[in-house]
């Protein structure tokens, strides 16, 4: 049974950008496992952290928002805690069912939504 989660993930930014890319297929390949989905993909890029985490002031962020198997997240969070190059990462359960192509309708509405208030500004 799949269920949604968000999926966050911070990276060292000093990483090259191709071993960045490979680390996160990597994951996302772990995420897709028996038969998950995502719903959204948001590279937030490299940002500069409020406080230093392992003598990093910079992190790569990365977004999911997926549709996935608790063994596949039981799995994704098990390399991340053993993988050097992650700096933090937050996984929340959002719900245990979930309609994906429902949720990327939803999720489409509300990026048009705010971006036509951006523009009215």
């Amino acid at each position: 049974m799949l269920r949604e989660y968000e999926f966050t993930v911070v990276a060292k930014a000093d990483l090259p950008d191709a071993d960045k890319q490979k680390i996160f297929a990597g994951y996302e390949e772990i995420l897709k496992r028996d038969g998950g989905e995502f719903v959204k993909r948001d590279d937030w890029g490299s940002k500069r952290m409020a406080f230093p985490i392992r003598k990093n002031f910079r992190g790569h962020f990365m977004f999911y928002d997926t549709a996935s198997s608790p063994a596949s997240i039981a799995e994704c969070e098990r390399l991340l805690r053993i993988d050097e190059n992650i700096l933090r990462y937050l996984v929340v359960k959002i719900g245990d069912k979930v309609d994906v192509e429902a949720r990327k309708v939803e999720l489409a509405k509300a990026a048009a939504a705010s971006q036509r208030q951006a523009e009215e500004r």
